[in-house]
């Protein structure tokens, strides 16, 4: 893979980060993402207990570019040096990547991980955990590892269920009951789910109307429209509906311009000096737990 250069006017570059426990398919994730990045150029960071990187060669055997493996350790503590070096090694290349997804050890923190991306030139792109249906319950209730599942499950923006064709309806739907016990986080379907679900959306250059488009389990929409007063601005981002996984854009407010993010229960709202005119806002949320009629009219009521 290629990377074009990248200039210093270039926004910063998501940090996505995917965790969960060993064996919850972060791997299988990681190779989807690969051949489909959505027209990204993605770096990938593997991290994984052992002496040998067996899950980067999986990686490199799938795709043998964008994947760095640092060697030998934990990302939350013992290699935290070589991981601040490689991001930063990513960010001031010629060649940099525009969205680099972090694979987390399957007993660090994610949270922890993700907290690069408040560093210069980076952004929070989300901290996605994986759950495995077939044995999410017995891993919460190990006294070795219990106490780390639920903390990664309690710090998720967004839960994805992994495996659930090893278990049956009902063990399914008990495992989406436990995790939903311990995270107000949105929890979605691990089979086929959006590159956009994972990584964020990429808001398209000009939607020139409001729209939505459905798919089976998803709905894509999108709005345009011109200034919003500052002081409705959290109004409007308050109490967002429950099925709605991503947002991004940005706000108008007459005076600056606000880029704002939204990744499962987390909204970041900051300065922007990216030069849109007017606001201009797309999401992914769940079919069936969204209102695209009644988000649309969220907005056009407060536009000044």
């Amino acid at each position: 893979m290629a990377f074009a250069a990248r200039s210093q006017h270039q926004p910063a570059i998501p940090i996505t980060v995917i965790g969960g426990y060993l064996g919850a398919g972060k791997t299988t994730l990681l190779n989807r993402l690969l051949q489909n990045p959505g027209g990204r150029r993605l770096g990938v960071i593997v991290n994984d207990f052992g002496a040998v990187g067996v899950d980067a060669e999986l990686l490199a055997a799938a795709n043998d570019t964008g994947v760095i493996n640092l060697p030998n350790g934990c990302v939350c503590c013992t290699l935290g040096s070589d991981l601040f070096e490689t991001l930063i090694s990513l960010r001031d290349a010629e060649e940099a990547p525009e969205h680099i997804v972090i694979e987390a050890s399957g007993v660090a923190d994610p949270a922890v991980t993700a907290a690069w991306g408040t560093a210069a030139g980076f952004e929070p792109g989300g901290v996605i955990v994986l759950a495995a249906a077939d044995s999410i319950r017995r891993q919460l209730v190990d006294k070795y590892v219990g106490g780390e599942v639920e903390r990664q499950l309690a710090r998720a923006d967004l839960i994805v269920l992994t495996k659930a064709d090893l278990c049956s309806g009902s063990e399914r739907q008990a495992a989406c009951n436990v995790i939903k016990s311990i995270s107000q986080s949105a929890l979605v379907d691990g089979s086929d789910v959006p590159v956009d679900v994972v990584l964020g959306l990429r808001p398209s250059e000009r939607p020139d109307v409001a729209s939505v488009e459905h798919d089976n389990r998803y709905a894509r929409w999108s709005w345009t429209g011109g200034v919003i007063p500052a002081a409705s601005v959290d109004n409007l981002l308050a109490d967002l509906p429950l099925g709605l996984l991503r947002l991004k854009g940005w706000i108008d407010t007459g005076e600056q311009q606000l880029l704002v993010q939204v990744v499962g229960t987390r909204t970041s709202v900051a300065p922007s000096d990216s030069g849109v005119a007017g606001s201009r806002l797309e999401a992914i949320a769940v079919s069936g737990e969204f209102e695209p009629h009644a988000f649309t009219a969220r907005f056009d009521d407060v536009v000044g």
